[in-house]
């Protein structure tokens, strides 16, 4: 089975940097990625919407293809019985790295733990705010005390997720300078 990575990570010396940035600086090409961001399409239905002819979209639906931008996510049928593609983007972060495959392939190891620990964060700073919301649905006479009360618990609470994402990242980052270090 294949592996499904959320991000692309290139080197400025590498080929694919290049072709990348070719195809980012395509009107055409921003566009269609443009159109796709709000709803997916067919070729046809990208030539028709955004008044391009269908030659222009197909050429430049192939290099979006080749540099992972876009994805065929599904196919239907026409009316002739020929396969028609639905495209759509591929939600991948662009990473250009610096020069060097160890510096690289450190980032990409520590990439997926980064946004890991953002997303436990942000589960950990929803939990605490649901924990206490009572406190924001109080009527308007109880308010005054119920707001010395607000202020007390806020003031003894400590944000829990603050503290997981700085000591996570402090982690990653530690991690990340010995691993360059190592490799030097």
């Amino acid at each position: 089975m294949a592996k499904h990575e959320t991000f692309i990570m290139v080197s400025l010396e590498e080929e694919k940097a290049k072709k990348l940035a070719e195809v980012i600086s395509n009107n055409t090409s921003r566009k269609i990625l443009d159109h796709l961001a709000k709803k997916e399409a067919s070729e046809s239905e990208l030539a028709k919407e955004l008044s391009l002819p269908i030659s222009t979209v197909h050429y430049n639906i192939q290099l979006l293809l080749k540099t992972n931008l876009v994805q065929s996510k599904e196919f239907t049928w026409s009316d002739k019985g020929k396969e028609i593609n639905i495209y759509t983007l591929s939600k991948k972060y662009i990473i250009i790295a610096p020069s060097g495959t160890k510096v690289k392939e450190s980032f990409k190891n520590i990439l997926p733990a980064t946004l890991i620990t953002f997303a436990i964060a942000g589960l950990i700073q929803l939990y605490y705010k649901t924990q206490f919301k009572e406190f924001d649905s109080i009527s308007a006479p109880a308010a005054e005390s119920a707001l010395t009360k607000t202020a007390m618990v806020t003031n003894t609470i400590p944000n829990y997720a603050l503290w997981f994402l700085l000591g996570s990242l402090s982690i990653i980052i530690i991690y990340l300078i010995h691993s360059i270090l190592k490799n030097k």
